[in-house]
């Protein structure tokens, strides 16, 4: 600009009498940082200033980085030989409170579940015991920020090529990327191991580091930010690897084996409308179970993927009658074991966790089971303070209720909950026994469940962030990529 236009801009600013003028010039003279800027300003609030300052920005054309293109290996399609892995932190305690470190101890248990060998290495004298093979062998010294101990250093390279022996298939690092983790840094990438290595960052690298390293993917776990984690961390391109945060509510909540095995089963995370019914099996008929068989048929005819788990009780003397509703079911097109489930079909005589089931089904896998269920179809015949009803409600489930039964509205709020006739105790007739009635309900239900934001995403969640999910889409493939 020259500058007898600058000089015009300025002086009709003045007579103006409010104006904010920004700067910006080049230092010839300089290669680097040569960039100087400068600000005038006179009485403009700054609430009227943002929206200049907004659109100035945009003329530079700034549009966010593009992520790079981050190979993703191929699926494993065939049984491969379980691997043993050597799993490197920094760890020495590991709070509840501590992110990564749970991360870290639900990655050792997914590894574990699909059969591999995990020995994790933690700090000298630590305490930690995660329930596979624990090695406290990493050194400990004095830690700072960007300085390498030496001694530390070598100490760790000599552990390193000790520990890390010819059976081990890969080595998984956690958080090294820190500041004050640069001395196990080098000794890594110094010692020789010719093993493959995955280096996972946990947390945004801010700064340049060198971590650059023969036989090594460096994982990340968005794709967004991969180009600049690529670049501060001074690796090429074709290194990265990304892998998802597992967040699957059997670790988060903590299930009872009964629940896991029902989910895992039934493959409960890919469905799109689940609903636990407990009850007793002596009153099949008054709790209307064949109305919600009938209605989760249409569901499914319509193209949605059902799961309706009856946690049925007192099953003992009463296996026939259980019998013909699975062969309801089937009539209705649901499938046993992959559409709806007995839970009383579950029972192994003398089995310490399942030698019950035919009897009771423990209300924690009822509760558990509802956290993760979206609809509760109540057809019961009669009622005089529904618990399953208020467990329903505590548990988000969309609720519909018997209009035939009115008890049900004094636990409702009318605006939130669906109604149906049903028929019960108090109003017997046919109405609504058609599958052209069962087929308008099922429409309500999927349009109100198709509108319920937070379901869906919980679902999203579920289905693409659940155990076998990241396991079998990410990091295996990522695992036996060298292999």
């Amino acid at each position: 600009m020259k500058h007898e236009v600058l000089d015009e801009i300025i002086k009709k600013a003045k007579e103006l009498g409010h104006f904010l003028i920004t700067i910006t010039l080049r230092d010839e003279a300089k290669k680097e940082n040569d960039l100087n800027h400068y600000v005038v300003r006179n009485k403009f609030a700054i609430d009227d200033v943002l929206p200049s300052m907004d659109a100035c920005v945009r003329t530079l054309g700034i549009e966010p980085e593009k992520p790079l293109a981050v190979i993703e290996p191929p699926k494993v399609h065939k049984d491969r030989k379980p691997l043993k892995i050597a799993i490197i932190s920094h760890f020495n305690r590991a709070p509840e409170s501590y992110s990564p470190a749970r991360a870290v101890r639900n990655q050792i248990k997914m590894l574990q579940r699909y059969g591999h060998e995990v020995v994790f290495f933690v700090m000298e004298g630590s305490k930690l015991d995660w329930d596979c093979e624990m090695r406290p062998v990493v050194p400990k010294f004095k830690r700072e920020k960007n300085i390498v101990n030496e001694e530390g250093k070598q100490k760790f390279i000599d552990i390193l090529r000790e520990q890390l022996t010819t059976d081990f298939d890969v080595a998984i690092t956690h958080d090294l990327y820190i500041d004050d983790c640069i001395t196990f840094r080098e000794a890594i990438k110094e010692c020789g191991v010719k093993i493959p290595w995955l280096h996972w960052a946990r947390s945004g690298v801010g700064r340049p580091i060198d971590f650059k390293m023969p036989n090594a993917h460096y994982v990340y776990m968005n794709y967004a930010d991969t180009a600049q984690f690529a670049r501060n961390i001074g690796v090429d391109d074709d290194s990265i690897r990304v892998v998802f945060n597992e967040k699957d509510p059997e670790l988060l909540f903590g299930w009872h084996p009964i629940t896991t095995e029902i989910v895992n089963r039934m493959r409960l995370w890919d469905k799109d409308i689940i609903q636990t019914y407990p009850l007793c099996s002596t009153r099949f008929d008054a709790k209307g179970i064949d109305s919600v068989i009938s209605s989760f048929g249409i569901l499914k005819e319509m193209g949605q993927k059902v799961g309706l788990v009856i946690c049925n009780a007192n099953c003992r003397h009463r296996a026939e009658e259980v019998k013909k509703k699975i062969e309801f079911a089937k009539s209705w097109g649901l499938v046993e074991g992959q559409d709806i489930l007995f839970t009383s079909t579950l029972y192994k005589e003398g089995d310490e966790v399942f030698g019950k089931i035919d009897t009771e089904t423990p209300h924690q896998v009822v509760t558990e089971l509802m956290r993760v269920s979206n609809l509760f179809i109540f057809p019961t015949m009669a009622e005089v303070c529904s618990n399953v009803l208020l467990e329903a409600s505590m548990t988000k489930n969309l609720l519909v209720l018997n209009k035939d039964l009115p008890c049900l509205f004094d636990f409702a709020d009318n605006e939130a909950v669906l109604s149906y006739p049903f028929t019960s105790f108090k109003s017997l007739h046919y109405e609504g026994k058609s599958k052209e009635d069962y087929e308008k309900l099922a429409k309500q239900i999927i349009g109100q469940l198709k509108s319920n934001k937070a379901d869906k995403q919980f679902r999203y969640i579920w289905k693409n962030h659940c155990i076998d999910s990241i396991y079998y889409n990410m990091l295996e493939p990522v695992l036996y990529e060298q292999k």
